[in-house]
């Protein structure tokens, strides 16, 4: 069994870091939890003080990791984290990529990689080996782009699978215990198949780069990106949208039979780049699995939703057209609309909202009725911002959650000066239900935390079951080219889907 590294300097039998000594860690991470999954309130000991205070929510879980923080450097390469999915026994499972072995031939390229942790950050030996999962197709840059754990315990992930000449769409599954489930995807010898399914839209010479995944409630997967198209001269990014059936092959019932469909440029002759599916706080599809779609058009200071009808067809119910623009702008010193819409999320009344930056440089939300008209109830006239970094610095918002008390939570990074020379540090705000920001949590309203002096940053993050907030991405080290995993817990409020017992909705296992 492969035994990775894992920079966890609090837990319990540490000395060597073996995978006998984690086992140990993890049986006592277990027991742990079950206080941790129900609790109305959650405890934080100071040790250095030796006294206990109630966790504030925004307080850096100091239970976590070393010092609220987890940092996985896996080979010593290249290592990136984007999606977080909790579990329902405080466990959770994590995507990205690693720089790791070709599974032919010599050397090495960018691997889809698939971790699953403990409720203490420790990687969970059960899963892979040592914890971690990668995949490599053909010699060629694979990631991770989303993950949703199954109510079986399997694991689905999407990404970019490529040749040696273009990246294309790609769903991998995992059985519970982190191999290849050999029932899903393309053919393989005999009756297997390889646990994956690759699609290319664009043709043997264009890339092909899904960034959000989402399961419809028959078990058809949904995963949408970009890919590239010419006209006016130029190849542009448009959006794409595909569908595979629950065990991996082209649905051609979708779009009207070709199994995905390219979405008409938001701006004339521009490329569009895909950033999200709008899921609510469980990770589900609104209803009658309609599909909110969103991103922007970079360059034409543009974001946009788009909605789709469950198989696939443009949701005219929506705006009339089946999508929104908004442009970011500034009048009378009040900045207004996105120029980057990085992540969106639908309320239990089918609300939409949505993070992103404008030109105030900050984490700006918006909120949109379901029939994508603004909702100016929401903030000031629909929108509302929290920003850290001063003057031109900038503030760049990657990812969005919902707890189940309706408060909104954004991840990214923050421009901090105040150790010395500006870098970027983990960055969590968060909103109440109406768009106010919330300045009971962290301080006031925000929390900004750094992992190392150089460079770390959030691309996803996710409420658990505790109402606990996980944050994730990547670090930095002195001195060191390389990028790790890194992950951040801070305090939230109990969650109230949760609190009472009640079993919690699709999404958590």
């Amino acid at each position: 069994m492969k035994c990775t590294r894992n920079r966890i300097t609090s837990d319990p039998f540490v000395p060597g870091d073996s995978c006998a000594d984690r086992a140990k860690s993890a049986s006592i991470a277990r027991s742990g939890a079950l206080a941790r999954r129900f609790g109305a309130t959650v405890l934080a000991f100071a040790c250095s003080a030796g006294s206990a205070f109630a966790a504030h929510p925004g307080d850096v879980d100091t239970g976590f990791g070393q010092g609220g923080f987890v940092v996985n450097d896996f080979f010593g390469t290249d290592e990136q984290l984007y999606a977080i999915a909790p579990m329902r026994d405080g466990r959770f499972v994590a995507t990205g990529k690693v720089v790791g072995a070709n599974a032919n031939g010599s050397g090495g390229s960018e691997n889809v990689a698939v971790a699953r942790y403990l409720p203490n950050g420790a990687l969970d030996d059960s899963f892979g080996g040592g914890g971690l999962f990668q995949l490599d197709v053909d010699a060629a840059s694979d990631e991770g782009r989303a993950v949703r754990v199954l109510s079986d315990g399997s694991v689905l992930v999407g990404g970019t699978l490529s040749t040696a000449s273009h990246s294309d769409y790609g769903v991998v599954k995992l059985r519970r215990d982190g191999s290849l489930d050999t029932t899903f995807g393309e053919a393989d010898a005999g009756n297997a198949r390889k646990g994956y399914v690759r699609l290319d839209i664009g043709g043997p010479t264009v890339h092909d780069n899904p960034y959000a995944m989402a399961v419809q409630r028959n078990g058809k997967i949904i995963l949408a990106g970009i890919t590239r198209v010419f006209h006016d001269g130029f190849w542009y990014g448009q959006v794409a949208v595909a569908r595979f059936t629950a065990d991996g092959v082209l649905d051609t019932t979708f779009a009207g039979g070709q199994g995905y469909v390219v979405l008409a440029p938001f701006f004339g002759a521009a490329g569009d780049m895909l950033t999200t599916i709008a899921l609510d706080q469980a990770g589900n599809l609104g209803a009658d699995d309609r599909i909110v779609l969103g991103g922007y058009t970079p360059g034409r200071n543009t974001a946009f939703l788009a909605r789709l009808t469950a198989e696939g067809a443009v949701d005219t119910s929506f705006n009339t057209t089946g999508r929104v623009t908004f442009q970011a702008a500034t009048s009378s010193g009040v900045s207004s609309g996105l120029y980057m819409l990085a992540a969106a999320r639908l309320t239990r009344e089918g609300r939409i909202v949505v993070v992103g930056e404008g030109n105030d440089r900050g984490m700006a939300v918006m909120r949109f009725n379901a029939n994508g008209s603004l909702d100016t109830a929401f903030g000031q006239n629909g929108r509302s911002l929290i920003k850290f970094s001063g003057g031109a610095d900038e503030d760049i918002a990657t990812a969005l959650a919902l707890q189940g008390n309706g408060k909104i939570v954004a991840a990214g990074s923050a421009t901090n000066r105040a150790t010395g020379a500006a870098h970027q540090d983990f960055f969590v705000g968060r909103w109440n239900a109406d768009g106010s920001v919330d300045t009971s949590f962290g301080d006031q309203g925000l929390k900004v935390a750094q992992v190392s002096t150089v460079e770390d940053g959030a691309y996803a993050v996710a409420v658990e079951i505790s109402g606990d907030i996980l944050a994730g991405g990547y670090t930095s080290r002195p001195n060191v080219a390389p990028q790790d995993f890194a992950l951040l817990r801070l305090f939230g409020d109990p969650d109230r889907i949760f609190a009472n017992g009640f079993d919690p909705p699709p999404g958590f296992l």
